[in-house]
């Protein structure tokens, strides 16, 4: 009998087809579970589940209990058949070796795959077509280069060896503004993404057996969907005959990385245009393996043959237009298009054609991802877990409006309420359009209103002196802020005055106010910074409203005009706050400065009077 091996985490359609592939040929499995949060699978072919400390938090306890794991229980090949296996592998990978054989290569290749900026070179290198990527450590970089980006773009994190520290696996950006808005939010985002041009075409994967330099075993894939919809995980592919042109591009790259093992090297490939450019190599099993199996290409038995010096049989072709499907994937993807609400600018598809492709999909012969009549507890729990997915969103998103209308009801008692609910329901419908006043040439007076004059209309009042500050408006026009609330605090807040400084004002010596009778009736124009600020100004006092706009429209038009309040957040969110109202202010400031030195048009077409 053959003695038992073990599998590192993979996501479960790929653990239970490693693991069945290699049951059925009656070697014994054993999934060690690395991160702390995988469950036991409830699979027939998985003879033992063990839960290994963690790698990189108990280094130590980790290699102690696997040296112990691996004597007592006589293994003798691992699997890392995910990125953080591949990872905890890399770092301990001396003691690894002397104690099992480990199904990757060495640490220095394995790193040339799950450090992206390194494959991207290597496929350079080797005269593989890559998408336009971009080096932009930081926002004064992407300032600079503004004119030079190719949008739509997408960020994808620069290394794949911890996945917890990645919030995503790829993101969309159709405008410059949204990418701005990223690295306002985190300032290491260029450091550690890597941002490339948005290739349009269709997901083609080559999987590679490699060895010794020799492709032993190749397969050709092609998604159809994918999850999330801009781009990731396959939920259903098709097997497709060799491309010898993408094989070749494959073989080379992987050759040029010094790869040993299975690999799949992903292409983007426009078919119109007859272009394929490189996307990623995954060097580790992939989320359609169980579409090559059931094709006729074994992958994982085919490996376990090599570490054993056994005669590796591989058919001289495949099964070609066979259907995969990972189900719960697919739940998750239609269930996306409803519970979502994106505005990165990605063109999605309709729900009703989603609707519909998801039941017919059910038609047609496939092969799935997890189901077996002869194992099934597998397949449920991923149904199960599919299931939670979809109704954890579905249950915050009908809540959470639930309890913000309670705590602004309480807060802003019923007339404000109402007049709120009101003006959000004009704006979804696309009824109220908030743009900016069209003629600023006549005023002298601008006011700044928020809820408590502590962060932003403090903030943006300091702001517009600055950017009018040397031209003919400065002396002028009178610039003020208020708040709303009845009893303003004694200064602004103290993480305001922090930041402040970053932009060169000060708010040290800026006193809260109220907005009173009399600053309304001065006031020629007052620029608010949310839907709340606007509703409690048309119940308290409506001869204001009308003078009232968005500052926010400035750079929105009547689009996501407001401007969050940062008080309940953190310093990075405040400094997100006055990163956005600076860009609003310079609009302002120009708007100004624009109208007030314009001549009339008659003295534009006939020249002075004098």
């Amino acid at each position: 009998m053959a003695r038992p091996v073990l599998v590192f985490n993979a996501v479960q359609h790929v653990l239970i087809a490693v693991s069945r592939s290699l049951s059925r040929r009656g070697i014994p499995v054993t999934f060690a579970d690395i991160t702390g949060t995988a469950r036991h699978p409830s699979s027939r072919a998985i003879q033992n589940f063990v839960r290994l400390p963690s790698y990189r938090e108990e280094p130590d306890r980790f290699l102690g209990a696997l040296a112990k794991l691996i004597r007592e229980g006589g293994y003798d090949m691992l699997f890392p058949c995910s990125d953080p296996g591949l990872a905890a592998v890399t770092e301990h990978y001396d003691r690894f070796v002397s104690l099992i054989y480990v199904g990757c290569p060495p640490p220095h290749i394995v790193r040339r795959v799950l450090d992206k900026s390194r494959t991207l070179k290597a496929a350079t290198a080797s005269g593989i077509l890559i998408p336009l990527t971009y080096d932009v450590p930081d926002l004064a970089t992407l300032d600079k280069f503004r004119d030079e980006l190719r949008l739509p773009m997408i960020a994808k994190p620069l290394s794949k060896e911890d996945e917890t520290l990645h919030t995503f696996k790829m993101r969309y950006f159709a405008t410059f503004q949204d990418l701005r808005n990223a690295f306002l939010a985190d300032p290491q985002f260029g450091a550690q993404n890597l941002l490339q041009e948005y290739c349009v075409g269709e997901g083609v994967g080559i999987e590679v057996l490699l060895h010794k330099n020799e492709p032993l075993a190749l397969f050709q894939h092609r998604r159809m969907k994918e999850l999330p919809l801009t781009g990731g995980a396959s939920v259903t592919s098709v097997s497709e005959p060799l491309d010898p042109k993408l094989v070749e591009q494959a073989i080379t790259l992987l050759r040029k990385l010094d790869w040993e093992g299975v690999a799949m090297v992903e292409f983007r490939y426009d078919r119109l245009a007859g272009r394929a450019v490189l996307m990623e190599v995954n060097g580790r099993y992939w989320g359609s393996l169980p579409l090559a199996i059931r094709a006729g290409i074994d992958f994982p038995f085919y490996e376990w043959q090599l570490a054993h010096d056994e005669r590796v049989s591989v058919p001289a072709s495949y099964r070609t237009g066979l259907r995969f499907r990972w189900l719960s994937g697919d739940l998750r993807r239609l269930a996306s298009l409803f519970t979502e609400s994106p505005n990165d600018g990605f063109p999605r598809p309709s729900k009703w054609t989603e609707s519909v492709r998801f039941v017919t999909d059910f038609v047609a012969p496939t092969c799935p991802a997890i189901w077996s009549w002869r194992d099934p507890l597998p397949a449920v729990n991923d149904l199960v877990d599919a299931g939670r997915w979809i109704s954890g969103p579905f249950l915050k998103r009908t809540a959470r409006p639930v309890r913000h209308a309670i705590r602004e009801y309480r807060y802003l008692g019923w007339r404000n309420t109402i007049v709120l609910l009101s003006l959000r329901t004009l704006a979804a419908l696309g009824l109220k359009r908030d743009l900016p006043p069209q003629d600023l040439s006549g005023i002298r007076s601008v006011v700044f209103v928020c809820h408590g004059n502590i962060i932003r209309s403090p903030m943006a009042e300091a702001l517009l002196r600055k950017y009018l500050a040397g031209s003919n408006c400065h002396s002028r026009i009178s610039v003020c802020s208020a708040g709303l609330v009845d009893e303003p605090k004694g200064r602004a807040d103290e993480r305001a005055r922090i930041v402040a400084k970053e932009f060169g004002v000060s708010l040290d010596d800026h006193r809260p106010q109220r907005l009173s009778p009399e600053l309304i009736e001065r006031a020629d124009v007052i620029f608010l910074m949310d839907r709340i600020n606007e509703a409690r100004i048309r119940v308290s006092n409506p001869a204001a409203a009308k003078k009232a706009f968005y500052l926010g429209a400035y750079t929105s038009g009547h689009r996501r005009v407001e401007i969050p309040d940062p008080n309940l957040g953190t310093l990075a969110d405040v400094r997100f706050c006055y990163h956005t109202l600076d860009l609003h202010a310079r609009r302002l400031a120009d708007s100004i400065q624009h109208s007030q030195t314009e001549k009339p048009p008659f003295l534009s077409a006939y020249g002075d009077a004098t």
